[in-house]
């Protein structure tokens, strides 16, 4: 079977469905304060750094994005949580403790973890889950927080002491929630809190914490610290001491244990150099560092605007003594926070300025609605955009690419954006009359829908600029679909989809500058939707880079989206994985839920389709589903649907393909209405996984609603309903109908040599499908010199070694196999393996299809080794690409039956032929059923009536079709006393 016959099984015609410097996931420190010390009592631990690639899954549910830290402990990783449909950072610990008489440090992390997740507190990172991987790594899965650490938001711009000591006292508040459920943090320094970019504060980095006090049996080793040890890097020395120096009480280095009194040393020093800008200790070796904590802190500078009884609360928290600290941190939290006045003065500032910011936003946006002229005469508003003269000019366009297909195009594109101009003026008005009217309602939502409104306008002038620039025949050929996947204006009247995005940067600098590159934006969009791949590419690294440079997460990810689905539009698949997995990372830092689906839809689509990794698709398929209910959009809901869909059918599993695909097609006629190219096109995958379930009157009828479907909304000579009649014939010819599958591929080339020219390989496509109906009728050289025609026009436009030549070569290699022509054929079917065989792989479908042709072919020249060689690795290669039931499986087995009766031993080939019969699609069924009935008679005088019953059938199949064989079967009959 033909490349052109089996190539677009489980895909249509058309490529997948087409369809934006803040801190995010704070990285672990990097600096001197962050290096880290380990310093092991017996043997080294070991720590395994390699990271998990970006779409990679684990523990079953989270799906890598980044890597967001790495240090001592293991590696920090930004992930996505499947099963509960949010976004963790996951932290991988990867080592062994082998200690002589050590418990597991593995047990011990996770007992730890699974303490900290009945943990919940607003100021305390929340860990969700822990466990162990496959290759002995505990994974410890956290909340996602956005912002940067405590000691870089200090270092950031210059903070008062207020400012200051309201974060720490939120941390601390952190704390004291641990403390008050038996964990002692350990560590805690401000690399190790983190505040989010909403301004929360929470304590993170448990690695080193513990369920109360240390054991006396670790507490009470002794230990020697090296000389060289960095004060302010974090030491680990196991079975003694772990922390970081710099923060670490004097018990602590002393080898006593921790509690809760330790922590809250750690939290003053870090407080008192937050506060006075100088350490409160001073020492270049541990040795200098512990007499220093023995002799008390340094006095706070002279001049420090912080009150006093905060300086005594911080200064009674460093003192040597465990027992002369505050007992809780809920006590010095309550010493830090005792001044009743400032908190005052703040409540009611804040207030006051509250107010008056609402006052003036409401005021200022309601006096310029009601400065504008009336609402009516929205249409004027698109001058230029879509009015009389863009019109005639988007037609002129069209027209004048010369094709037969044009002015049809071109009505339809006009009515197309005429509706949509009509639906943006109708709800342009609506939201002006609604502002000045009584009830407007919220502002921030009027103002959200016009902006919704605005940036629809933008990218319909983008589409029609790009529709009225010059004769275009890729234009032409997409315009329709360019035009109905403008972005919907529904959604700019649906408040839960205006609420939901993400808002844009506060920064008026950084706004200024994503809104100035939005236009960018909506013109390599608009390419992208007009199939303009070539065109979009030097805009769209243009547009990535100037994203890159603003630093908005969301601007960049919509870029990096954009431009991978043009570099995979030009056939850069590799380029276009890598943008993908960088585009979904970024759009899950950027919390933008929609691209964040469509982002791991496409990335499924690459491994899939274009690498034929179709497993590793698959491990995406939980995250794909998560991510696309949690945007509640029915149309990307249904994109990964459809894409999960393709990939089943590419392993064989039909039948969750064919609930994909219903699902799909349930969701896009809701969110977009039975007429429109989406629709049509799962209706054909419905169809193609009907056919490879030999579903074929299922088949014919979601094939022929697809068609009919793009006749109406594409038109009746539209490329891509013209495609879709190549699925009809394949269907019509599994149904046995073979001259109406001949008469469509007949109607198939003619309007393909219409559409484009008798030079183009679209049209020699279509001549290696004639070549194929032809074979089929037994009209072998008609069959043969048509498919010579395909293979030489392929040959002049492609080259000799292009894989498409495939197709019409195992055409002739048939074709001469049945002409008796064993040795041509063997030349032609060994060409079409080598050239499968190279772009596909060894195990690819048509490669076994190939391999069995072989088979048959060597058989006939009586070279059995050889061809049950050829026929064995075949039949392996098809079972496991489409598993042992496919109709495909029959060919291989006919083979078989073949090679044992031209050997003189029917016996070995009727079991063969009798799994062939129950396999074989109707188009070969006669040549089966003749040679069992051939078989039967010879071995078993029982079943001889079933031998003539067979051979009645196969005469009369042939007989329908016009097929020359019947008068094989006729000589047959009559020759066993059948007339």
């Amino acid at each position: 079977m033909s490349d052109e016959a089996r190539g677009g099984h489980g895909q249509p015609p058309a490529d997948m469905e087409t369809e934006a410097s803040a801190p995010t996931v704070v990285p672990l420190a990097a600096s001197a304060l962050s290096s880290t010390v380990t310093w092991a009592s017996s043997k080294a631990k070991q720590l395994a750094s390699d990271m998990p690639v970006p779409g990679h899954v684990l523990a079953g549910r989270y799906t890598v994005l980044e890597q967001v830290g790495q240090g001592g402990m293991g590696l920090v990783l930004a992930a996505y949580d499947a099963r509960l449909d949010r976004r963790v950072a996951l932290k991988l610990l990867r080592y062994r403790n082998t200690a002589p008489g050590a418990t597991s440090g593995d047990a011990r992390l996770v007992r730890e973890a699974q303490a900290m997740a009945r943990l919940s507190h607003p100021n305390v990172v929340a860990v969700y889950d822990a466990g162990t991987l496959e290759d002995g790594s505990v994974f410890l899965a956290m909340e996602y927080v956005e912002g940067q650490t405590l000691s870089g938001w200090q270092e950031s711009q210059p903070r008062s002491w207020r400012e200051l000591l309201a974060a720490y006292v939120a941390a601390g508040r952190g704390l004291a929630a641990a403390h008050a459920a038996g964990l002692i943090h350990r560590d805690f320094k401000p690399d190790n809190v983190l505040v989010g970019r909403d301004g929360r504060v929470r304590v993170t980095d448990f690695g080193l914490a513990r369920s109360g006090p240390a054991s006396p049996v670790e507490s009470s080793l002794p230990f020697t610290l090296p000389a060289d040890t960095a004060l302010s890097g974090s030491l680990t020395l196991p079975g003694a001491l772990m922390g970081t120096p710099f923060y670490m009480a004097p018990e602590l280095l002393e080898g006593q244990p921790a509690d809760v009194r330790s922590d809250l040393f750690a939290f003053c020093v870090a407080l008192y150099l937050a506060l006075y800008g100088q350490p409160p200790f001073t020492g270049q070796s541990l040795s200098e560092l512990l007499r220093s904590r023995r002799e008390g802190p340094a006095a706070p500078p002279a001049r420090s605007e912080v009150p006093g009884q905060v300086t005594r609360a911080v200064l009674r928290g460093l003192r040597e003594a465990p027992g002369e600290r505050p007992a809780s941190m809920t006590e010095l939290l309550t010493a830090l926070e005792d001044d009743p006045e400032a908190r005052r003065r703040r409540g009611m500032a804040k207030a006051a300025a509250g107010v008056l910011l609402a006052g003036m936003a409401v005021g200022g946006w309601a006096l310029q609605r009601a400065r504008e002229p009336e609402c009516g005469g929205q249409e004027a508003r698109l001058a230029g955009i879509w009015d009389t003269a863009m019109k005639a000019r988007v037609q002129q366009s069209l027209l004048d690419t010369g094709a037969p297909h044009a002015r049809d195009t071109s009505e339809r594109v006009g009515a197309a954006l005429d509706d949509y101009a009509g639906q943006w003026a109708r709800q342009s008005a609506e939201v002006c009359e609604a502002t000045r009217g009584d009830t407007a309602g919220p502002v921030r939502l009027m103002q959200l829908r016009e902006s919704c409104l605005e940036r629809r306008r933008v990218r319909l002038r983008a589409t029609t600029e790009l529709l009225a620039g010059g004769a275009d025949r890729t234009m032409l050929d997409k315009a329709v679909q360019a035009v109905r996947g403008l972005p919907p204006l529904e959604d700019c009247a649906d408040d839960r989809a205006l609420t939901a995005a993400v808002p844009p940067p506060e920064d008026p600098a950084t706004r200024a500058k994503v809104e100035a590159l939005q236009e960018q934006v909506d013109r390599v969009d608009a390419l992208l939707g007009a199939g303009q791949y070539p065109q979009g590419l030097k805009p769209g690294e243009t547009l990535l880079a100037e994203a890159k440079g603003v630093g908005h997460a969301p601007l960049h990810a919509q870029a990096l989206f954009l431009l991978a689905r043009l570099r995979d539009g030009v056939g850069d698949y590799p380029g276009a994985e890598a943008l993908t997995r960088e585009a979904l990372t970024e759009a899950a830092r950027s919390r933008e839920p929609v691209l964040m689906a469509r982002a791991v839809s496409s990335l499924v689509h690459a491994l899939s389709k274009r690498s034929g990794r179709h497993p590793e698709a698959l491990h995406l398929e939980p995250a794909v589903d998560a991510l696309a209910e949690a945007t509640g959009d029915d149309a990307v809901r249904a994109l990964a649907h459809s894409t999960l869909g393709a990939v089943l059918v590419k392993v064989g599993r039909y039948d969750e393909a064919r609930r994909r695909h219903e699902q799909a097609l349930a969701l896009r006629l809701k969110a977009l209405g039975p007429e429109h190219p989406m629709v049509a096109d799962s209706l054909l995958q419905l169809g193609i996984v009907s056919w490879w379930q030999a579903r074929n009157e299922d088949a014919l009828d979601k094939v022929g609603r697809a068609v009919a479907l793009r006749q109406k909304v594409l038109g009746p000579e539209h490329p891509d309903t013209v495609a879709a009649l190549t699925y009809v014939a394949a269907v019509q010819k599994e149904l046995g109908r073979l001259r109406e599958a001949l008469e469509t591929l007949e109607r198939v080339a003619t309007l393909q040599r219409k559409l484009f020219g008798p030079e183009h390989p679209l049209v020699a496509t279509a001549l290696s499908n004639l070549g194929i109906a032809l074979l089929d009728l037994g009209r072998l050289q008609e069959g043969l010199d048509i498919s010579a025609q395909a293979l030489a026009l392929k040959e002049r436009l492609l080259g000799a070694e292009h894989p498409d030549l495939a197709g019409p070569l195992a055409n002739m290699g048939t074709a001469l196999t049945e002409l008796g022509r064993h040795e041509e054929a063997l030349a032609f079917h060994s060409r079409t393996l080598a050239l499968r065989e190279k772009e596909l792989g060894p195990d690819h479908a048509l490669v076994g299809d190939t391999l069995s042709a072989l088979g048959i072919t060597l058989a006939r020249l009586k070279r059995y080794p050889e061809a049950e060689a050829r026929l064995d690795r075949g039949l392996a290669v098809l079972q496991k690409a489409l598993g042992k039931d496919s109709p495909e499986v029959a060919h291989p087995l006919m083979g078989f039956g073949e090679l044992w009766l031209n050997r003189g031993r029917p016996t070995q080939a009727l079991p063969f032929l009798e799994r062939a019969l129950v396999l074989a699609p109707p188009a070969a069924r006669a040549t089966v059923r003749l040679n069992v009935a051939r078989v039967l008679w010879d071995v078993d005088a029982k079943q001889r009536p079933r031998a003539v019953e067979l051979a009645s059938q196969a005469r009369e199949q042939w007989r329908r079709t016009g097929h020359p064989k019947e008068a094989e079967a006729s000589r047959w009959l009559a020759a066993h006393g059948v007339p």
